[in-house]
């Protein structure tokens, strides 16, 4: 057992239950429950149980760290299939032993629970529970570890008619080709040969499919919502756009700048207007909610919700393999759909992996607006792009604190907002201008005030 007897990484306690957190105020007495936990672990992105920590993250430690070692080791060996070596540490806080337990993402799913048995005993974390898998779960699970991507699944029920001629003499024109064979499209893995007859792939329906002819794939369509305000409150407009989705995503990103708040710039004499929000930030957040969402989730759509303040990109199912969403930007990435992106890449609508999300990121620190941010929610994942300046939303606090003090000092404000005085001053100027507060005083004794 490793021991630390530095605080290193109890910044950790202060963070909420995740996909990859756990925290026990003691070793409970259920040892089901935490199996459960170390097999959901297993069978995602990994995770950690700490053990020692309350609810509220109180600190209090574990009695017999070195025993509770051997019981948890001896636990995992006995009751999960295929075997699991879980790493176990402890780390010393103010003389109270927590104990850490590492989990790594299996590279043998899915892994259960011997004594419940393949089809109660497997488990998956969905945000901070853990969520018992169903049969379809459990086999995709055996694909994942054998490296099979979901997309590439063969639909049956399916035949070669429910695919659109128009979209897929587009796409083979793009590659050169003025025809194509169905050996040519097997190649793509638009269509799989199954016994001599062909029959389309989950990515050849979703990017190529007739909607009309492949109704139960409705959810793979994407649903684009504009807002009056910054709540769900008050729709203004409400769009739908059904497959075949690869030749849809112009139209798509062309609707969403049309809701967008624009900004106009003067090109010599000639006045632009744009979209706050980047272009390619837009694109790029349609293309990677395309390429990335989880198919298998057939409950929802891709939704694009747009609001006075902010867009919004909601995409069924959480990252992918071992990806956290801090690895998001970095250039690490990992991919679920893989003929799904192999095409939009080779229809130049997406950028290399790991890259466009790190564009974005760079794009509005160049145009100061809010950093986007980036969470999961259950089985969704939600990009949050900002069309706000960090200026306009800082002044918006400046004018809130005087409005609600009525007399603070620019070294006041600074000193809340943890800003430079001088950036402050210049917020306060064209508060100034814009008739919303006034000066009162003079010298080092001038305070703000709002205007009746």
């Amino acid at each position: 057992m490793n021991q630390f007897a530095h605080k290193t990484g109890i910044e950790r306690f202060n963070q909420p239950e995740s996909r990859k957190l756990e925290f026990k105020q003691a070793f409970p007495k259920n040892a089901t429950n935490v199996l459960k936990t170390i097999v959901a672990f297993a069978n995602g992105a990994g995770g950690e149980m700490i053990i020692g920590v309350t609810d509220d993250r109180k600190i209090i430690g574990v009695e017999d760290p070195l025993l509770i070692e051997e019981k948890l080791a001896n636990m995992v060996h006995d009751s999960i299939y295929p075997l699991l070596s879980p790493f176990i540490s402890t780390l010393c806080v103010d003389d109270k032993v927590i104990l850490i337990v590492r989990i790594l993402p299996g590279t043998q799913k899915p892994y259960y629970i011997k004594y419940l048995g393949l089809e109660k005993g497997v488990f998956i974390r969905i945000g901070s529970t853990n969520r018992h898998a169903k049969t379809e779960i459990v086999a995709l699970l055996q694909q994942e570890s054998i490296g099979i991507s979901y997309d590439r699944k063969m639909d049956s029920s399916k035949n070669i008619n429910c695919l659109d001629q128009k979209s897929l003499d587009i796409f083979f024109k793009r590659m050169g080709h003025s025809k194509y064979t169905n050996e040519a499209l097997t190649k793509w893995h638009i269509l799989k040969k199954n016994n001599g007859d062909f029959f389309p792939s989950v990515m050849g329906i979703i990017l190529f499919g007739k909607q009309e002819m492949i109704m139960d794939y409705d959810f793979a369509g994407i649903r684009l919502t504009k807002y009056n305000g910054t709540g769900l409150s008050n729709i203004s407009e409400t769009k739908e756009y059904t497959l075949p989705i690869s030749m849809k995503i112009e139209k798509i990103c062309k609707d969403i700048s049309y809701f967008l708040q624009k900004e106009s710039y003067l090109d010599g004499a000639k006045r632009i207007e744009r979209t706050i929000i980047p272009e390619f930030a837009i694109r790029e957040a349609v293309v990677n909610a395309i390429a990335h969402r989880d198919y298998r989730i057939k409950g929802s759509s891709i939704k694009i919700n747009v609001f006075d303040d902010r867009m919004e990109v909601i995409s069924p199912g959480i990252l992918p393999g071992n990806l956290d969403i801090s690895d998001v930007g970095t250039g690490l990435s990992e991919c679920r759909n893989r003929s799904i992106v192999r095409i939009l890449r080779r229809l130049e609508v997406m950028e290399e992996l790991g890259t466009g999300v790190a564009r974005i990121f760079v794009l509005f620190q160049e145009k100061k607006l809010k950093k986007p941010s980036l969470m999961e929610q259950n089985q969704f994942f939600k990009l949050i792009l900002p069309q706000v300046r960090e200026y306009e939303e800082r002044t918006d606090r400046i004018y809130d604190l005087i409005k609600s003090s009525q007399g603070l000092k620019a070294s006041e404000l600074a000193q809340l907002l943890n800003a430079h005085r001088n950036t402050i001053l210049q917020d306060i100027n064209k508060l100034i201008q814009l008739n919303k507060i006034e000066k009162i005083g003079s010298g080092k004794n001038i305070t703000y005030k709002t205007v009746d």
